[in-house]
């Protein structure tokens, strides 16, 4: 069976002014003539579809127009099972919107009541695969549904201990209950005495299972109900594979620039121990824009969280395009080593993920830095028409920086000064005092030496005061009207 993995479409975002949805196309038609070659049996898109929860028309249009493709594709003989979670940038109500109404091999699991309900999967030789689906887990809005799905649990797990302990002393050959005086049986008081020790260990349960706010607290809580339903389909089948889709921001991952900040408690990660022992087979991570692959340290069962047999793989399959220039690659490419991860699972086994450089069209980034001569001259010719960053060092501004690097460059899209090279004498400045300044001009005179380390010329001059003086009749003609 193979799935392909993806995540952090974030259709409709915007980089610097320009329009993206060109690239996302080109990317998005790109990813189902992969799924179409490589007949990938379910596709899995782990969170952020879209950069807004209210997103523009055109975005719509276009994950509409994409999406009604995927649905009805055939691969291998059926459609392709195609498994969206929502995630921090997507509004889960309006993804999940007639989620109940949409074709059989079409999920989104944007509910978190079906966390611990996977999707089953069947291949044409008769394997079967569990992907478990995670909506993004916002700790403050997740944890009341997430903490009575988890008293649910705790209440189905009593009940079945409590009629389990009385078949096993029937089985053991206990003496039957006896009727009593009234004709009544004691077995009444027999479960009520064990439902009151249950009841207790059940509290006790209760307060160690309270979750903590927390990203750590909701997946683990998220987990806790995901390995029980896994183990329980492990004993019927014990070749059995399973994954899970999460957003979320595991520990000893790299981050870039371009992801909004989820902290919680000062906290925006989960320790990658947690899943450890989970049973799980792969970790289908989305959040970060960096494709990665993430280590899940293997402990001895009885040290891990969880008591299952297997620890999984994961990685994060990054973002489609690339959305700030801390994405840049070394070596400037076309797409900005953007992928997908494609999975084979066999025999109940995972093979090693194969990585699939996307194809997008989207510009090179590069982040360039030196000087106004380095910058305008060698540079300028090696990555004239790339999407750069350009940082120049100098001592003060130059005349006509701007113009000179919009002149040379064809997406000049950033550009920053970098004064570390100012002499001693600049670097021992001091800010204006207001107190001793005598009139406007004075303050910014001073402005001007703080700024640059000297006194403004004759030419900055007339244009400072130029500018003071229109300030002064523009604010004169406020106060008359």
């Amino acid at each position: 069976m193979r799935v392909l993995h993806t995540s952090d479409w974030h259709i409709g975002r915007r980089f610097k002014g320009i329009d993206l949805l060109e690239y996302q196309r080109k990317a998005l038609e790109w990813l189902i003539g992969l799924i179409k070659r490589e007949q990938v049996d379910v596709l899995c898109v782990s969170g952020d579809v879209y950069d807004a929860p209210r997103p523009s028309a055109e975005a719509v249009r276009l994950f509409n127009e994409m999406f009604q493709q995927l649905g009805l594709m055939e691969v291998n003989g059926h459609r392709l099972h195609i498994i969206f979670t929502p995630g921090n940038h997507d509004s889960a109500a309006r993804l999940g919107f007639a989620a109940a109404l949409m074709l059989p091999n079409v999920h989104m699991r944007c509910d978190i009541a079906d966390i611990a309900t996977p999707i089953m999967v069947d291949s044409a030789d008769g394997e079967q695969l569990a992907i478990y689906a995670l909506p993004y887990l916002d700790p403050d809005l997740a944890r009341p549904a997430l903490q009575g799905l988890l008293n649910s649990a705790d209440v189905l797990s009593s009940s079945a201990k409590v009629s389990d302990s009385a078949e096993s002393d029937t089985q053991s050959g206990l003496e039957a209950p006896q009727l009593s005086a009234s004709g009544e049986s004691d077995m009444q008081g027999t479960l009520d005495m064990l439902q009151l020790s249950d009841s207790a260990e059940s509290d006790k349960r209760r307060e160690t299972n309270t979750i903590r706010r927390s990203h750590e607290g909701v997946i683990r809580a998220a987990l806790q109900l995901i390995t029980a339903d896994l183990a329980a389909r492990r004993k019927a089948n014990p070749k059995l594979n399973a994954m899970l889709m999460a957003h979320v921001f595991v520990s000893g991952a790299t981050a870039s620039d371009s992801e909004r900040n989820i902290t919680v408690g000062g906290v925006d990660s989960v320790p990658a121990e947690l899943f450890s022992n989970s049973g799980l087979d792969y970790l289908a991570l989305g959040h970060l824009h960096r494709p990665q692959k993430i280590t899940i340290p293997t402990k001895p069962t009885t040290e891990s969280q969880f008591h299952l047999d297997r620890t999984p793989q994961a990685r994060y399959s990054g973002s489609l395009l690339a959305y700030s220039f801390s994405e840049s690659q070394t070596l400037p490419v076309e797409g900005n080593g953007k992928s997908v991860v494609l999975l084979d699972f066999t025999d109940g086994h995972l093979a090693k993920p194969r990585i699939m450089p996307v194809e997008s069209g989207e510009p090179p980034f590069v982040q360039i830095k030196g000087t106004m001569d380095d910058v305008l001259g060698p540079l300028a010719e090696q990555y004239r028409n790339m999407w750069v960053s350009i940082t120049v060092q100098v001592p003060e501004l130059p005349h006509g920086a701007y113009q000179k690097i919009d002149r040379a460059y064809t997406h000049a899209l950033e550009k920053n000064f970098d004064y570390s090279q100012r002499t001693q004498s600049q670097e021992s400045r001091k800010m204006v005092d207001l107190k001793q300044a005598t009139d406007e001009m004075d303050v910014l005179r001073d402005f001007v030496k703080f700024s640059l380390g000297r006194t403004p010329t004759d030419k900055e001059e007339r244009v400072l005061r130029d500018a003071m003086e229109t300030v002064r009749k523009n604010a004169g003609k406020e106060v008359a009207q």
